[in-house]
């Protein structure tokens, strides 16, 4: 499976991602490496001399299940995140509306304020 990983300067992989960007390197892992790899990525190292990713082979193991587990802990908390930011948006709106109707309003008391001083 072909990924793209950006490294630091002793090759150890610093992050990944599954389409080609500025400043990624495109390398090759072999599916068997997979789990251990969305894991303990920053175990990894990236060879610069033989451009090649490097496993430790000391990882633990890690089933699908607890992977899976994890999965799915991060995708709630990323979709309890989307409410969140949704709902500040629509208060921000809100606010924003209310401070517009606030300034028509003090505006057109400093008028009508205005137009009785001169009278």
């Amino acid at each position: 499976m072909f990924i793209y990983i950006t490294y630091d300067k002793d090759g150890f992989i610093t992050a990944y991602q599954s389409t080609e960007a500025d400043g990624y390197t495109k390398v090759f892992i072999l599916d068997s490496w997979i789990t251990q790899f969305s894991q303990h990525s920053d175990k990894f190292r990236y060879d610069t001399d033989k451009k090649v990713v490097l496993n430790p082979g000391n990882l633990p193991n890690l089933s699908l299940d607890e992977l899976n587990n994890k999965y799915s802990d991060v995708l709630k908390t990323s979709q309890e995140a989307v409410q969140s930011a949704t709902a500040l948006a629509q208060q921000q709106t809100v606010s924003a509306t209310s401070i517009d109707q606030l300034k028509k309003s003090i505006t057109a008391l400093a008028l009508s304020q205005s137009a009785k001083e001169t009278k």
